[in-house]
């Protein structure tokens, strides 16, 4: 295996534009895999404000419309992982 240097400048452009380039719904769970819900809103709820960064018009709460009509993720009360899963 090789090993690659890369300046912490590219780095941080890297994954900037791995995690924030703009996409749909399924897109981000593709990436994410799972987002984790907290129900506490001091500045917004977390699935929305990961939504809102990497979803270009992405309104509060439009991820339960994904979950509970379209069935795209589900969501699970488990301690061991994170609640929202992409199917």
């Amino acid at each position: 295996m090789t090993t690659i240097h890369i300046s912490r400048e590219h780095a941080r452009r890297f994954l900037t534009s791995y995690h924030f380039r703009p996409t749909d719904l399924a897109g981000v769970f593709e990436r994410l895999g799972t987002v984790q819900y907290d129900p506490l809103n001091p500045v917004g709820r977390n699935p929305d404000l990961v939504f809102q960064a990497r979803i270009p018009g992405y309104q509060i709460d439009d991820w339960q419309h994904a979950a509970y009509t379209h069935r795209m993720v589900y969501d699970a009360w488990d301690k061991q992982s994170s609640p929202f899963k992409y199917r």
